[in-house]
C-alpha cells in the first residue's frame, strides 16, 4: 500500500485558502454595510421652513437631526456653508463625517413662491394706460425691477395697492401687494419714468444723389423721444419723393438737410416749353438756363425765338409758361 504524504498538506492548504476568502468576504460586507449606514453630506439642501436643522445638512443622521442650527435663508435666497463650518457642525453634533477637501461646500436654498417681474410690469402698464398713458413707450425703473419672492405657502400673485403718475414729468411710483391689496402680507414699492418712443423712417439701402426715395426704400426704427433732434425727419411723407444731397447709409436717422427735391430740370438741358393760356396749350423747344425741382421758377431760352423766358418746372425736362 502506497501512502501519499502530500495529501494532508494539500487539504490543510485548501482549508487555509477558504478561511482567508471567508474572512475577506465578511470584512467587505462589514465595510459595505458601514458605508451604507454612514452619514453623508447632501449635494444640495432645499429647505422650506424658517430654521435650519442638522438634518437639512446631512443624510443618515440618527441623533440630533432636528437640532436647530439657526435661521434659514430668506425665501428664494441661498446660503453656502464651507468645509470648515460643516466639519465644526459635524464634530459638535458627534457626526462621523469629514470633508473630502477644503473646497467642499453645501448650498442651502430656501424654497419660495415667485411673482415674475414681467407679470408686475404688465400690470403696471395696464394701470398706467387706465390713467391715460398713450402711445408707444417703455418703462425705466429707479434701479432694477425684481421678482417678488414670497414664502411657499403664499399664492404667486400680487395686486397694485397704490399708483401715482405725473403725465407732465412722465414719472410714476407704484406699490405692489401680495397676495392681494386686501391682504398685503408683503409689499414692494418701486419708482420710475415713462420713456416715450417714436418711430422714425430710415433707408433700407444706400442711396445717392439722383436716386428718388420711394416707400419701398424705407424702414422704421424706434428711438427714445428724448434722443430726437429737431432736424430729424419723423414723417415718411417728408422723405418719399426726395433725393439725398449726398450718399446716405441705411439704418441711420435722416436729417432734413440730407434731402432735396429732385432736379427735374438741369441747367443746359434741352427742354419742352409749354405755353398755356386757358384751354390753349402750345409747345416749343428750349434750353434750361437754371436747374430746378418741380414747382421751381427757372429761366429758360426759347430756341425758336431766342428769347429768355421765366417758367415753372412741371416735370422731367418740362416747364410751363403762363
Amino acid at each position: 500500500m502506497v501512502v501519499n504524504i502530500w495529501w494532508p498538506a494539500l487539504i490543510a492548504l485548501r482549508i487555509f485558502v477558504f478561511v482567508v476568502i471567508l474572512v475577506a468576504s465578511v470584512a467587505a460586507l462589514i465595510l459595505t454595510t458601514k458605508a451604507a449606514l454612514a452619514t453623508n453630506l447632501k449635494d444640495i439642501s432645499i429647505v422650506s421652513g424658517d430654521v435650519l436643522t442638522v438634518g437639512d445638512l446631512f443624510d443618515g443622521v440618527k441623533r440630533n437631526a432636528d437640532y436647530v442650527l439657526g435661521p434659514a435663508p430668506a425665501p428664494g435666497q441661498d446660503m453656502v456653508l464651507n468645509a470648515r463650518t460643516l466639519y465644526r457642525i459635524a464634530s459638535a453634533m458627534d457626526i462621523d463625517w469629514r470633508p473630502i477637501s477644503s473646497a467642499q461646500q453645501l448650498v442651502i436654498r430656501r424654497a419660495a413662491t415667485i411673482v415674475p417681474k414681467d407679470d408686475l410690469r404688465t400690470q403696471l402698464k395696464a394701470a398706467l394706460e387706465e390713467k391715460g398713458l398713450r402711445g408707444t413707450y417703455d418703462l425705466k425703473f429707479s434701479g432694477e425691477l425684481k421678482d417678488m419672492v414670497l414664502p411657499t405657502d403664499m399664492a404667486p400673485k400680487a395686486d397694485i395697492a397704490n399708483l401715482s403718475f405725473d403725465p407732465q414729468r412722465d414719472i410714476f411710483e407704484v406699490t405692489f401687494a401680495a397676495p392681494s391689496k386686501n391682504n398685503p402680507l408683503k409689499q414692494y414699492a418701486v419708482a420710475g419714468q415713462v420713456e416715450r418712443i417714436v418711430k422714425i423712417p430710415v433707408l433700407r439701402t444706400t442711396l445717392r444723389n439722383g436716386d428718388i426715395i420711394g416707400a419701398n426704400d424705407l424702414d422704421f426704427v424706434s428711438l427714445p423721444q428724448k434722443m430726437l433732434q429737431h432736424d430729424m425727419v419723423v414723417d415718411a411723407d417728408d422723405v418719399t419723393g426726395f433725393t439725398p444731397r449726398r450718399m446716405l447709409t441705411p439704418g441711420k436717422p435722416i436729417l432734413s438737410n440730407d434731402l432735396m427735391r429732385p432736379q427735374l430740370v438741369e441747367r443746359g438741358d434741352l427742354i419742352t416749353i409749354y405755353f398755356q393760356n386757358g384751354p390753349l396749350v402750345l409747345s416749343a423747344k428750349g434750353k434750361a438756363l437754371q436747374s430746378g425741382a418741380k414747382g421751381d421758377i427757372v429761366r429758360v431760352n426759347n430756341t425758336n425765338s431766342n428769347k429768355t423766358l421765366t417758367a415753372f418746372v412741371s416735370g422731367s425736362r418740362e416747364v410751363i409758361v403762363r
